[in-house]
């Protein structure tokens, strides 16, 4: 019924099992690596800071996201972050840096040491993200090294890890995280700096106690409190402020560019959402200029921002994508009764860059449902809209049945099935009901004018009496 046949959603498949063995992959290995991260920790606190070393040096020889995804696949930025989201290296990333900084901190007394090259995956918002998270997770383990210290009264060691703590929480105030993992995280360093302030009070207390009931000097004892003492001492030596630095620039910019990102694309998704309706009305030639508007629109934001930070994509700017697939789809199937394939769709667009499968999936998706509002309108003609609700239910069931044959849905896309579905079900119901109307199922004429209602349910025209006549009765 569709013009120029169904588009095949084979090859869609294989792009979707490529992205998914090469996730599954990075994802053995970063699982497998964060164990030995785990096992790493474990021999930091146990002081076998040569062993720790060794285990930590075979997690990160054996995880590759690069290796894993294979060049072609991670010369795509786009693609290279999607797997490794989909691998889960993020919490590989952020458990070695946290290892590496309780190490370092052993070692040096550095917290914040540089993050490794092999860690980062080239786009710097994320690799940013994963450090800070990774920096905040070793300051958590302070606090556990500080209470085990603690059994020994060991007051000075508690000390140097709260101003280590303090320094970096300072340090990250400084920070707009906006509600993200990092500001969540964040949030949790006060809770370490209570902690180990409590624990340096009762240690310090302990060994007053102790000092009092033997009459000898308290190691350690100054005139200034130690919390502060701690702090002046950890500013210097715990901290590299040249990275956080760093870091904070970066952040920065990033964060004014997601306002943007958000603001620009609004006037996109709306000039589509604007060319659908205007379709809708048959006004063929405003929705050309409002999609032609949105590629020039989308073209500008990719260019000047997505094109240098790959992970503002998935947000807005990736809504307003996928609304514009729509409303390409939706023009061509109103024009020509065509469903666009991927690249027949990506030619349309007239954009310098392309769909990515999400959006593709997504904006198809959505189309369905403009096209079941379609055939709802067109089955208020009665039986002459019989041809063009088929074309419809064509539609929407070469949509259906090709999402059936991919191996699986993106994340995202799950929860439109029951919906596309729906649309299905109720243009099938419509046929239905038409086909009641055009086979004579039924029959309703409105009664002739001027004729009377009960002379005609009476049966008769002769004297008027009725039903019976048994006027006697």
């Amino acid at each position: 019924v569709l013009e120029g046949g169904a588009p095949s959603f084979a090859s869609l498949g294989h792009d979707l099992e490529a992205l998914q063995a090469a996730g599954r992959m990075l994802s053995e290995a970063a699982s497998a690596g964060r164990r030995l991260i785990f096992v790493a920790m474990a021999r930091l606190h146990r002081s076998d800071l040569a062993g720790a070393r060794a285990v930590l040096a075979d997690a990160e020889a054996r995880t590759s996201p690069q290796a894993a995804a294979g060049p072609e696949l991670w010369a795509d930025r786009e693609l290279r972050l999607r797997i490794c989201d989909m691998g889960g290296f993020s919490h590989f990333a952020q458990a070695v840096v946290a290892c590496r900084g309780f190490l370092s901190f052993l070692e040096h007394g550095v917290l914040t040491p540089e993050m490794p090259e092999q860690l980062r995956i080239g786009i710097e918002d994320v690799d940013d993200e994963r450090y800070l998270i990774g920096t905040i997770d070793a300051a958590r383990e302070l606090e556990r090294f500080a209470v085990n210290r603690g059994k020994v009264l060991d007051l000075r060691s508690i000390q140097i890890c709260l101003g280590a703590v303090q320094s970096l929480e300072q340090a990250l105030m400084q920070f707009d995280f906006r509600n993200s993992e990092v500001r969540r995280r964040f949030d949790g360093i006060k809770y370490t700096v209570k902690k180990l302030e409590t624990l340096a009070y009762e240690v310090d207390l302990a060994k007053k106690r102790a000092a009092a009931a033997s009459g000898a000097a308290v190691d350690g004892q100054t005139e200034e409190p130690p919390a502060k003492r701690a702090k002046v001492e950890g500013e210097a030596t715990a901290i590299d402020i040249k990275i956080l630095q760093g870091i904070k620039e970066r952040y920065d910019h990033f964060d004014s560019l997601r306002e943007q990102t958000y603001k620009r694309s609004r006037d996109v998704l709306k000039n589509a959402k604007n060319a659908i309706f205007a379709l809708q009305r048959d006004d063929f030639k405003k929705a050309d200029t409002m999609l032609s508007q949105c590629a020039k629109d989308a073209g500008s934001i990719f260019k000047e921002i997505i094109a240098r930070s790959p992970s503002l994509r998935s947000g807005a700017f990736g809504a307003a994508l996928e609304e514009l697939v729509e409303a390409l789809g939706y023009r061509a199937f109103r024009r020509e009764t065509r469903l666009l394939g991927r690249s027949d769709l990506q030619e349309a667009s007239g954009l310098p860059f392309s769909f990515t499968l999400p959006e593709y999936l997504g904006g198809v998706m959505d189309l369905t449902g403009e096209v079941g509002r379609l055939a709802v309108r067109s089955a208020s003609r009665g039986r002459a809209a019989c041809g063009d609700v088929e074309r419809c239910l064509a539609c929407v069931d070469t949509v259906y049945s090709g999402l059936q044959e991919l191996p699986h849905l993106p994340a995202t896309l799950g929860k439109k099935m029951a919906t596309l579905k729906v649309t299905l079900t109720k243009i099938e119901g419509i046929l239905y009901e038409l086909a009641l109307l055009s086979k004579g199922g039924l029959s309703v004429r409105a009664p002739a004018p001027g004729a009377d209602p009960d002379w005609q349910q009476g049966g008769g025209k002769g004297d008027g009496k009725g039903g019976d006549g048994d006027d006697d009765a």
